[in-house]
């Protein structure tokens, strides 16, 4: 099956009984019994396991969660064939950006089509994660002459806008005490950082300062999809559940609140960013 095909499958998922035989004739196998095909009962159920050691795992099974499973397993799928076309294939950097986006543009146009069907919206936001995920590793390359993901850029340095903004986040415990403010203004010279900034605020909060600072009406370049890549390296997030660093992945995925973006937007973009 074809990439164009694999692809196009996924507009299964747009009909609300999609996968129901499957899902029924689940709990049929599990019980030993021949499965009745005039069976359209999607209602939960669950699976009962026995594991080695004598503990009993039982499973609930929830129909629309089983078909978010199965539509993630797609993706994936999906995902395989076209690393295993873009890294086999003998062709040219260039031309394999070109089938790249040639994809992109068909899942991305699908997006839309997920986006505007009742059905389609559970899986609207799983898709637009993949298609970001695939623009990160493997379609958005950039060329040797030109580097943007060093860090980020303020159109105009000469302006005190940037040390109003260092200043806003120290007042508000945004970002560590420690920070010189030399270090965090030159985040936003498209240099290469020696010195990344400890982030002290939430997650969340970092996650909406970082889309902030990629508003173009806000005088920023918009980094596009390199923007969750460049964070990391400016600024460091220390996990308060595991004491891992926050990646790029996580800040792609973080969901932010709206609490997050009233206050950021009052402190930071009402009385700094907007001039």
């Amino acid at each position: 099956m074809g990439l164009v095909e694999k692809a196009n499958n996924l507009d299964n998922f747009k009909n609300e009984r999609y996968l129901e035989k499957e899902f029924i004739k689940e709990n049929y196998d599990y019980n030993g019994a021949d499965y009745d095909r005039n069976d359209i009962n999607t209602e939960n159920y669950t699976l009962t396991y026995k594991t080695s050691e004598n503990n009993i795992i039982e499973v609930k099974m929830v129909f629309k969660e089983y078909q978010i499973s199965a539509f993630k397993t797609a993706l994936k799928d999906l995902k395989n064939s076209f690393v295993e076309e873009y890294l086999t294939s003998y062709i040219p950097l260039v031309d394999k950006i070109a089938f790249g986006n040639s994809l992109r543009q068909h899942l991305q146009n699908k997006l839309e089509t997920f986006r505007n069907n009742k059905t389609g919206r559970i899986f609207a936001g799983f898709l637009s994660e993949f298609i970001d995920e695939l623009s990160l590793e493997y379609i958005d390359v950039v060329g040797p002459t030109k580097n943007p993901t060093n860090s980020f850029k303020y159109r105009y340095p000469h302006r005190t806008t940037m040390s109003k903004l260092y200043h806003a986040l120290i007042k508000n415990d945004l970002i560590g005490k420690e920070t010189k403010e030399l270090d965090f203004i030159n985040i936003f010279h498209n240099k290469e950082i020696d010195n990344p900034v400890r982030w002290t605020g939430q997650t969340s909060e970092l996650i909406y300062f970082i889309k902030l600072i990629n508003r173009e009406d806000l005088d920023f370049e918009n980094r596009g999809s390199f923007k969750w890549r460049i964070a990391v390296k400016c600024f460091v997030k220390v996990s308060s559940s595991n004491l891992n660093k926050i990646t790029y992945t996580n800040l792609r995925t973080y969901r932010v609140t709206e609490n997050t973006k009233l206050k950021l937007d009052d402190i930071l973009v009402n009385k700094v960013l907007i001039i």
